[in-house]
């Protein structure tokens, strides 16, 4: 659920304030503003903790993730003029807008969330879990051969 968090709010900053952190960059040429915009969770996730992820849904972060990182690395080296950096963020909001829909899919499928609507950050959210797992397909635990007797 972290991640999941972490994903959406990431995207969210990136997308909602880019105005902002792009005319701080062109006006003062500073840097030290993009830590806030691109901090996130899974840059510090243990491998013990991704671990407990499917394959699928750790390629699937990690391909979210890897435009954040890009995005990242440019803002921090580049010297291109404003206009061609807002260009290059702009595709890649629209790469990360996909990846994340992907995300989000396979986020709910691991927590067993079965919505069609987007996670909305400015409410909590809470999930019904049932107390009890149904079998669909009762395991016989009797030994075969008490039935032989």
């Amino acid at each position: 659920m972290l991640l999941k968090l972490d994903a959406n709010s990431v995207f969210k900053r990136i997308k909602e304030r880019k105005s902002e952190y792009l005319e701080i960059f062109a006006l003062r040429r500073t840097r030290e503003h993009f830590p806030m915009i691109f901090n996130n969770r899974y840059e510090s996730t243990s491998l013990e903790h991704l671990s407990n992820c499917s394959t699928e849904l750790i390629t699937t972060l990690d391909q979210f993730y890897i435009p954040v990182e890009e995005m990242k690395w440019y803002l921090f080296k580049t010297e291109d003029m404003p206009n061609t950096v807002e260009d290059f963020i702009d595709r890649k909001i629209r790469k990360m807008e996909k990846s994340l829909a992907t995300l989000n899919l396979y986020l709910d499928a691991e927590l067993g969330i079965q919505s069609d609507e987007p996670v909305k950050m400015d409410e909590p959210m809470f999930i019904d879990q049932p107390d009890v797992v149904e079998n669909n397909f009762p395991i016989d635990f009797e030994d075969d051969n008490s039935q032989k007797t």
